[in-house]
């Protein structure tokens, strides 16, 4: 089993060795990173072309996109792996990110699994972890999962298989490659339509919060996109304790299931020392 990690970018070249480098840093070795750049006219493709040249697993293309959705449909239609997932250029991945979830699949059956929300500063500091472990699969596909009620699901901590993506329809993936900023929600609307999504008590990858991101610079945008999938949005009144409720159990989920792996840990820890 292997993993394919895409990464569209477009004049990235700020933090995209660093971006790079949490994949290359991965602790486990069964990957490729598929570099889909749509045209920069920065330092970009210096930066790319010295990585691939370093590493076979790394490879890139440059040619002109529809959006950032487009490209990385692009690079999913390159892609080998069992597993898929993307990292924005400028977001990390923690070291342990692809054994964890190696780790995690080959012991349960599962197609989708995410980690808790890590978020970093520029300058590559971990900032903050949010508690959040228990996911509603009709929820996710129901469209709760916005900033107007349940919060956003983050996308560089997800993890799906190939099994999963290839039930998607052609009509789904157009509709989705064509969205401006907000393709990622509508991407775990559709696979919630065929999983749920199991959450690793552990920080997987996480978002760069640096004041230039295409998501924070452009938030009135997303959330307008959001909309035109007509996710559920109850009224403010009903919404406020929806949340409260719904990140208050995530968050006891999230605890739950950090002191499940911690058992087993110290179980695993036994047997080995066992003669």
């Amino acid at each position: 089993m292997n993993f394919s990690i895409v990464m569209p970018v477009l004049n990235g070249a700020r933090f995209l060795s660093a971006a790079i480098e949490s994949v290359a840093a991965q602790t486990d070795p069964d990957w490729e990173l598929i570099i889909v750049d749509g045209g920069s006219n920065d330092e970009t493709l210096e930066f790319a072309d010295r990585f691939a040249k370093a590493d076979s697993r790394i490879r890139f293309t440059s040619e002109p996109d529809d959006g950032m959705y487009d490209a990385l449909f692009k690079g999913f239609a390159r892609a080998t792996g069992d597993w898929l997932c993307w990292l924005n250029c400028d977001d990390v991945y923690a070291p342990w990110a692809l054994s964890t979830v190696r780790h995690h699949i080959e012991n349960h059956d599962c197609d989708w699994v995410t980690g808790a929300p890590g978020s970093w500063d520029a300058a590559g500091r971990l900032r903050s972890v949010r508690p959040a472990g228990g996911y509603d699969q009709r929820k996710i596909a129901a469209g709760w999962h916005h900033d107007r009620l349940l919060g956003y699901l983050q996308q560089e901590s997800m993890f799906f298989s190939r099994r999963l993506f290839e039930k998607l329809t052609p009509a789904e993936i157009d509709e989705i490659r064509k969205m401006r900023l907000a393709g990622d929600f509508l991407l775990w609307r559709r696979l919630a339509q065929h999983s749920p999504l199991e959450a690793i008590p552990s920080v997987l990858g996480g978002f760069r919060r640096h004041g230039a991101n295409m998501s924070s610079a452009n938030t009135s945008a997303y959330r307008t996109e959001v909309m035109t999938t007509n996710p559920f949005t109850p009224p403010a009144f009903v919404a406020a304790p929806l949340a409260l409720f719904w990140r208050m159990a995530s968050a006891w989920q999230m605890v739950k299931l950090a002191d499940r792996a911690e058992r087993n840990l110290i179980s695993e820890a036994a047997q080995k020392d066992l003669p």
